[in-house]
């Protein structure tokens, strides 16, 4: 297996200093280690096509080579910059593309990642990106070599497609951020605990889901009121916007987290403006990217409240514990927006959801 921090060194000896990207369960010993890595250029981005646009500034700004880096999933939100901007036949810009293989045929992965890992190798055939794939026993350093003799050549991406077990664990070393009472499978205990029949939970990719199907499994709950959105990060926002319009009888709560949230933050003020005044978008703020390594959010920089406020909620509010998080649960009319403050405490008991996706789509459709 090749060390991370091994990695960074090669990376830095071969010119690639800066990084962009959004972390990834694959990468994640990799992300850790250059989040914590001072002497690199490091910036977390919300999503994919911004890392992208940054890196394209990067290298206007330097003619340098900046690496980017995502999970397999987020080539979906590059391919715009990827083709519109950085593609020879347009602006011609150079950079490393450092993509973990989610779903690679043959190896056991969540049913989100199936489809996407087996098209990842087509996809960047299609975008004529030029790619290695890297396992645990590649020759890293033979690798960046080649990129760099790519970059001598051409001023267009290479890729380096990052299989599961690459990398050995890298620990963080800045320890935990658990300065809030609560954690978030407290807080989604106390939201289903307040459900009243007439609502139905959106949630979004990762553990929220994950603790929410959990919570309900140990408690003998039904779980046919939800809709677990595995896949898609940052889309359950608009899922739930569509849910509520078309179904103006329900409450539907979207149980978001603080990175989906700002992966597609736009969707805030297409909810905002809607109209629609039967939904209760909760953001779970633990500050990370809790299923990926705990790399951090910039979620604990901004003000969501504020943002919420000024593209359209009704209210918005930010709470730090259970009473107050149950009192606007009870309370919340039209488009309300709460933010629930969280540690990053992770149980380490919580398993997959058992049921299929169609499954979990056949059980809430029966709600309408």
């Amino acid at each position: 297996m090749i060390d991370p921090i091994y990695f960074l060194t090669l990376c830095k000896k071969n010119g690639f200093s800066t990084f962009y990207g959004v972390p990834d369960s694959t990468l994640k010993h990799f992300c850790t280690a250059a989040t914590e890595d001072t002497d690199l250029q490091h910036t977390i981005c919300v999503n994919e096509g911004a890392a992208i646009g940054a890196a394209i500034g990067y290298h206007l700004a330097t003619a340098a080579i900046p690496i980017v880096y995502m999970q397999n999933s987020g080539l979906g939100n590059a391919i715009n910059p990827l083709t519109s901007l950085v593609a020879k036949e347009v602006y011609s810009i150079p950079m490393l593309l450092v993509v973990g293989w989610r779903g690679e045929p043959g190896v056991k992965d969540e049913p989100q990642h199936a489809f996407q890992g087996i098209i990842t190798p087509t996809m960047l055939d299609n975008l004529q990106i030029e790619h290695a794939v890297i396992d645990k026993d590649s020759d890293i350093e033979a690798e960046l070599q080649k990129a760099g003799a790519f970059f001598k050549d051409n001023n267009r991406p290479y890729a380096l497609l990052v299989k599961k077990g690459t990398f050995t664990t890298f620990e963080s070393k800045t320890g935990d951020c658990k300065e809030y009472p609560l954690s978030r499978q407290q807080a989604i205990e106390c939201i289903v605990r307040h459900q009243t029949a007439a609502n139905v939970i959106v949630s979004t990719t990762g553990m929220a889901s994950r603790e929410l199907f959990h919570i309900r499994k140990e408690n003998n709950i039904p779980n046919g009121t939800d809709f677990l959105t595995v896949g898609g990060m940052g889309h359950a926002s608009s899922i739930a916007l569509g849910v509520a319009a078309n179904a103006p009888e329900k409450k539907v709560i979207c149980l978001d987290g603080d990175g989906a949230c700002l992966m597609h933050l736009g969707s805030l003020a297409t909810i905002g403006s809607s109209g629609i005044q039967n939904m209760l978008h909760i953001v779970i703020n633990n500050g990370e990217h809790g299923s990926t390594g705990g790399q951090p959010t910039v979620s604990r920089k901004v003000d969501l409240c504020a943002i919420a406020k000024a593209c359209g909620y009704s209210k918005a509010v930010r709470v730090e514990d259970k009473e107050t998080l149950a009192e606007h649960l009870s309370q919340a009319q039209g488009l309300c927006f709460v933010e629930v403050m969280t540690n990053n405490h992770k149980s380490p008991q919580i398993g997959r959801p058992t049921n299929t996706p169609l499954e979990n789509k056949k059980m809430f459709m029966e709600n309408f």
